[in-house]
Order: structure tokens, then sequence, then C-alpha cells
């Protein structure tokens, strides 16, 4: 009888010992040792750190008089746009930007001088920048000593100038975008020296423009990453004369160099279409027409 009753509770304790270790489990703790009488818990090792942490201090001994919001960005460009990561305080000091992906970043860092409450003014706001950006910050770790010494506005360059003008667009993409206007120096490589983001087609400001012949161009920032032109993002020159090529834009004497207009258009494949065009429309002696079209990607539909 006794052999009877032990096979009849087997089952249960069966179902215990898998209910038990079950429950502990989701209440996040480590069963170490189980027994009918006696459990013994230790609690889960915490899961590891995905975002680091930046942390430094602001600097300034400027003009500027009394205390005014200090802000820190961590950005992915440096052509504009607002950073992936911030940091505000009243003065300057020290600060500490937490959370932050595993990534290279731009530190750059301003006083709202004027206490305007919005976007940076390079006429008005003290900026500055890490000495030695681009920053590495790896996943899970404090990242010390990201100094910035703010510095007063230095004025336009000496002969400088503004260009400003208007983007325009008729495409089949959403234009509610941010759309980054540049100016590059005629025969520089590089990223382009100077450019200012609007969000939406419109009027455009690049400001602070050292003197010189520049080729103008824009493009919509339809992945929304601040960084260069992706294939399939509309993109346009100042081609005033319609060649298919940059115009030249000089810049001079302090002055606004203004109607420089931009169209962007819609990216399209590097194709070659056989004969197309009726036979009293080809040159004498080819048998078809090439048409090189822009080079690109076609934007998804």
């Amino acid at each position: 009888m006794y052999d009877k009753f032990a096979r009849s509770r087997a089952p249960r304790r069966i179902l215990l010992a898998l209910t038990i270790p079950l429950a502990l489990g989701l209440a996040g703790v480590l069963l170490v040792h189980a027994s009918p009488r006696e459990v013994v818990q230790r609690p889960l090792p915490p899961p590891a750190a995905s975002t680091g942490t930046i942390a430094g201090t602001v600097t300034y001994s400027g003009s500027v008089t009394g205390t005014h919001m200090v802000w820190v960005g961590a950005f992915t460009t440096t052509q504009g746009g607002p950073p992936q990561y911030a940091a505000v305080r009243m003065g300057t000091g020290p600060y500490t930007i937490t959370g932050v992906a595993e990534g290279v970043y731009h530190i750059m860092a301003g006083m709202d001088a004027d206490d305007s409450g919005g976007d940076p003014n390079p006429s008005i706001d003290p900026l500055g920048m890490y000495a030695q950006n681009p920053l590495t910050v790896p996943a899970g770790e404090l990242v010390e000593g990201v100094d910035v010494a703010l510095q007063d506005p230095s004025g336009p360059p000496p002969g400088g100038g503004n260009i400003a003008g208007r983007i325009s667009y008729s495409g089949r993409l959403p234009s509610a975008h941010n759309i980054i206007v540049f100016a590059a120096l005629v025969g520089s490589e590089g990223p382009p020296g100077y450019a200012t983001v609007i969000f939406d087609t419109g009027p455009y400001t690049i400001t602070n423009v050292a003197a010189g012949d520049y080729f103008v161009g824009a493009f919509m920032d339809m992945g929304g990453d601040m960084g260069p032109p992706e294939p399939g993002e509309p993109f346009g020159w100042h081609d005033p004369s319609s060649d298919g090529r940059p115009d030249e834009v000089t810049v001079a004497g302090g002055n606004l160099t203004a109607e420089v207009d931009i169209t962007l258009r819609d990216t399209l494949l590097s194709v070659f279409l056989p004969a197309i065009l009726s036979t009293a429309e080809r040159p004498v002696g080819e048998g078809c027409a090439s048409f090189p079209l822009p080079t690109g990607r076609i934007p998804p539909p």
C-alpha cells in the first residue's frame, strides 16, 4: 500500500519541481538549489549597459555678461540640424549627456546670449566645439574630459557676404523634410564649407560666406540622418542656364548674393535607351540614340 501511495504522489513532485523554477524565473531570480524544504535564491545580474555617457566642462571668457542657458549637443554630422543627444544647464560648468548610443559624434556647445530660447544665432551666441572631434562613444562606457570652450562670434569673414534664394520642388515625394542647402568652393575638395538647413521648400540664406566662387546645391534629407545626400533623395544645383551643370555663384564685398534659386528633382537610374526617335530625328549614320539620364536610384513609389 505504501508503494502505491508513493507512486500516486510522484507526478505531483515532478509538477512541483517544474513549477517552482518557472515561477522564480519569471520573478527575476536565479534558482541555485531547490528542495521540498529549502529554496535558495540569488538575484539575476543586471543586463550590460547598451548606451554610453559623455561628460565634460563648458567654459567661457568672452564679452557676454550674466548667466544664460548653455547647451551641449552630440551631432552625427557637421552640416546642421538638431543634435542626436543634448544637455542643457544655466551658465557654464560641468555637463553630462546620458543614454548615448554607441557611435561617433561631433560635440558642440553654445550659449543663448540673447535669451531667445530659439535656434543658435551665430552672429550673437558664443559657440564652440570639442577640440578632438569626432568623439567615439563605446557602449556602456563613460567618456570624460570632453571639454568645450565657447568663443564670441567673429563676424563675417573679410570681404564675405551672404547667399540667398528659394528652393522649389514639384516631384512625387512629400516635401515636408529637412532640406540641406550648401555652398562648395569651386576647385575645392571635401565637404562643403558652408550650409544651412530649412524645413520644406521656400526661402533660405547661407550667412558669413567668405569671398569666392561657389557651386550652390541642395537636397531633401528623406532619411533624416543629416548626412551627405543618399541615392533617391531629391537633389538640385543652382543652374539658371539649364544646361544640367551647376553655375558659379560669386560672393564678394560683404553683399547679399540673391536669387540663387534651386529646383530639386527626383533622381533616376542612368539608362541606355535604344532607338526611340523616328528615322528623321536620328543623326545621319547612326542607328540609335542614347540618352544619359541623371544618375541615382529610382525613388520608391
